[in-house]
């Protein structure tokens, strides 16, 4: 098989969300399209997407959305496609704004908007900051947002998170999924990710660390004091992120493990909470 060939992880799933996607019916369909006979339209579109898909781009990209927290996002080359492991920390938060009859969340680094917009669905009576450096993650957050029938819910700012919050407001629930990959690790990821994906959503400096020193220090002041701030980070990065929170005068509360039981999730406050 071609995909196989070409080192697709998963290649027969992948083939089957392709054709789903050539025959426009959900992949669990599938079975009920069995015998089907392809246009010639359709039939070349296969050929082509397959021939895209393994030359590595990523399946999102072709098909052109993904989905998260059973929301569908659209997904293009200027944000980082959403991972399972973001549904983790969106589920965290989703919890604790659940918790809270008006809060006021912020989402850091929203990329495609992906957890601003899973946030916003279960959080009726919340107001939903999201911030970002690239107008054109933003414009695509906006489209997100307006097709989920959030866009009332979500304010949007262009905003370098480095430069301090722009944003004049205390925060009940502070969340975001840096960049956090080494700027030397880079070259080593999966092609899907090297190569697609925005580097400015995966380079954290040096030792990765970067974008948590800026967060810490600039955003952690700007909770209520029982607040909370849930950061998504990379494998074995938990204790530098932790000392980080504690260094700029929070407090680690709880550490989640993603699916593969690595620790995906700080949980922080400020101290005086």
């Amino acid at each position: 098989m071609i995909l196989e060939d070409s080192g697709v992880e998963s290649a027969a799933v992948n083939a089957q969300w392709l054709m789903a996607h050539v025959l426009g019916c959900n992949r669990p369909e599938l079975g009920l399209k069995q015998g089907s006979t392809l246009t010639v339209e359709q039939h070349s579109q296969w050929n082509q997407l397959v021939t895209q898909r393994a030359q590595r781009i990523p399946l999102q990209h072709l098909i052109g959305s993904v989905e998260f927290c059973g929301l569908e996002l659209v997904v293009n080359k200027h944000v980082l496609v959403p991972r399972p492991e973001t549904e983790i920390l969106a589920e965290e938060a989703c919890k604790f704004a659940k918790m809270r009859e008006s809060p006021v969340i912020l989402d850091i680094g929203t990329g495609s908007g992906c957890l601003a917009i899973a946030i916003a669905a279960q959080s009726p009576k919340g107001a939903v900051h999201a911030l970002d450096i690239s107008k054109e993650a933003l414009k695509l957050a906006q489209v997100n947002a307006n097709r989920n029938g959030l866009s009332e819910r979500i304010i949007f700012h262009e905003a370098d998170m480095r430069e301090g919050c722009p944003i004049e407001e205390a925060f009940d629930l502070i969340v975001s999924n840096p960049p956090y990959i080494p700027t030397c690790d880079i070259d080593t990821l999966q092609e899907e990710v090297r190569e697609h994906d925005p580097r400015l959503a995966l380079d954290g400096g040096q030792d990765g660390l970067d974008y948590y020193r800026f967060l810490i220090l600039n955003y952690m002041p700007h909770l209520n004091s029982q607040g909370r701030m849930m950061l998504e980070v990379g494998d074995g990065q938990t204790p530098e992120v932790s000392d980080l929170i504690i260094k700029y005068g929070g407090r680690v509360l709880s550490i989640v493990p993603d699916l593969n039981n690595v620790e995906r999730i700080v949980v922080a406050s400020p101290d005086n909470s």
